[in-house]
């Protein structure tokens, strides 16, 4: 019986310890091209490619941020097509229709 209740008291003391060594969920906060961090906003790609991603759903364009993410030509299309919407200047900078030179 004592070492049932060892293994009961251990099994409980594991079971605290890995739910106080457990991190939060971290949850990336963007607002618009910028990471919001306790030390004020960052310029970071994935809040830029999240913010092309939501100017593109606003657009008509069926897109997740993921497939914005994971495959770089969908990036580079969505700028072609909708970069030169105001919002996206920064996070299309060298992808967007004003990169482009002059057409001769």
């Amino acid at each position: 019986m004592r070492t049932v209740n060892r293994l009961v008291s251990v099994g409980f003391a594991t079971a605290a310890l890995a739910a106080v060594a457990t991190p939060a969920l971290a949850r990336i906060e963007c607002q618009g091209n910028f990471q919001i961090s306790k030390y004020g906003p960052i310029a970071t790609p994935y809040c830029e490619e999240e913010q092309i991603a939501r100017v593109a759903q606003s657009r008509g364009f069926k897109v997740t941020a993921e497939e914005v993410h994971n495959n770089p030509l969908k990036k580079v299309y969505l700028c072609q097509v909708v970069g030169s919407d105001n919002r996206l200047k920064g996070s299309c900078a060298g992808y967007g229709p004003d990169s482009y030179g002059p057409v001769h």
